[in-house]
């Protein structure tokens, strides 16, 4: 009587919440709840009070869909994580960046692989756990109770390292999402996706929980588990250096190199272009250094250094500074540097090359085309001359000598002239 009377004062769950509660309650029947603090220290163990972490917030609307808030990254210190626990659109991605830089392209290491399904019951889970569970290549570690939702995740015992293994990753993460679409509506995303983590507020006014169901994973394991095999990445070898040989020869010509001076001698380059064309000169001179010695193109610094000062240009950096420029760009990790690369730096126009437009592969048929053409009219050329030399009483070792071919050459190919 008294609890009855006292329940119409109290506030009332709506069916989201009652559900929310339903699987809470489900999940403690079954595994362990992990606690929000300690959750966060697991995916992030290398983490102390004074780092940052990625935070993203989501953009904010009415009924209406007039945005309140718009969304944007931040980076809050750990220490200050939960002063922001009351955001319902505070999201953290499973990941580390280089610089702490929020992009795929800066992705540096990955924690956990994580499987967002939207609309999950509490009937949909009690199923899930009771039937589908065992058809699963591998358990998640953890399971978050999102709100509406349900976050199955597999944390690494060691985040791996994307670099070399950026394929291996997203392949990884498409594979276990893929795998869980067979049984759920799963909502597929990147690794570098951000997700509610526990202890935060949810969009149905509830808090984020995390249940262990068993240990970590190791990177290898689950790429076992899941059946993929490593693949290296392509373009992460080194195409200056390998085992001491350079694989790429410098093979510029020396009227390259003068041309590109007269050039810099004729029209300077243009304000804040200066410094960098000292730089361009170092590469443009190792690209030429068959030809050019290294001491010979040093001693073309201070001609184009004084040519600036003599036409009263304002270069603003000394002589000692052009030549370390210089010596930045003479190295073989730039002889790959292309025309455009080269004219960016020095402030020139660039201009196409003399494919006008025309693909490689169609260049390439192109040139073909006109060399046969000039080979077969050169020899066409070359058996109008020996018929001369044969009517005016030549021998065949005379002619071929005459005509600058081997005798052999001239027999083979011009056999019929001479039965």
């Amino acid at each position: 009587m008294y609890r009855g009377f006292a329940g119409q004062y109290e506030p009332q769950k709506n069916n989201l919440q009652q559900e929310f509660e339903a699987k809470n309650n489900i999940l403690r029947s079954r595994f362990l709840e992990v606690a929000p603090v300690d959750y966060l220290s697991m995916i992030f163990p290398d983490k102390g009070y004074k780092d940052e972490l990625i935070v993203v917030f989501g953009t904010v609307k009415d009924k209406s869909g007039n945005v309140i808030e718009k969304g944007t990254v931040k980076r809050i210190a750990l220490e200050y994580i939960w002063d922001i626990t009351w955001r319902s659109n505070a999201y953290i991605p499973y990941c580390d960046f280089i610089k702490n830089y929020y992009h795929s392209k800066t992705l540096k290491s990955v924690k956990a692989f994580v499987v967002d399904c939207d609309g999950i019951t509490s009937t949909r889970l009690k199923k899930i756990l009771k039937y589908l569970w065992s058809s699963l290549p591998a358990e998640p570690t953890h399971i978050v109770n999102s709100g509406q939702g349900v976050h199955f995740v597999y944390v690494l015992s060691e985040p791996v390292n994307v670099k070399g293994l950026r394929w291996s990753v997203n392949k990884l993460n498409e594979t276990i999402q893929d795998t869980f679409s067979k049984l759920l509506n799963v909502d597929k995303h990147p690794v570098v996706h951000p997700y509610r983590f526990p202890g935060f507020l949810t969009k149905i006014d509830t808090v984020a929980t995390a249940f262990k169901v068993r240990e970590p994973y190791t990177f290898e394991e689950l790429m076992k588990v899941f059946k993929l095999e490593p693949k290296k990445a392509k373009g992460t070898e080194k195409k200056g250096r390998q085992k001491g040989k350079l694989l790429v020869l410098p093979n510029g010509r020396r009227a390259f190199f003068e041309w590109v001076l007269r050039k810099l001698f004729m029209n300077p380059p243009i304000p804040g272009r200066r410094h960098n064309s000292f730089f361009a000169l170092g590469i443009v001179a190792y690209k030429c250094r068959r030809e050019v010695p290294y001491e010979e193109a040093l001693e073309t610094i201070p001609m184009v250094y004084e040519d600036m000062m003599d036409r009263n240009l304002h270069i603003g950096f000394t002589i000692e500074e052009a030549y370390s420029a210089f010596h930045k760009g003479y190295q073989p990790k730039y002889v790959r540097a292309s025309w455009k690369y080269l004219c960016g730096l020095l402030g020139w126009e660039y201009r196409p090359n003399k494919r006008n437009g025309r693909s490689r592969e169609e260049h390439i048929k192109l040139m073909n085309r006109i060399r046969l053409a000039r080979y077969q009219s050169k020899w066409e050329e070359l058996e109008e001359h020996i018929k001369r030399l044969k009517e005016q009483g030549y021998s065949k070792r005379k002619i071929a000598e005459m005509v600058g071919i081997h005798y052999t050459t001239l027999y083979r190919r011009f056999k019929y002239l001479f039965e």
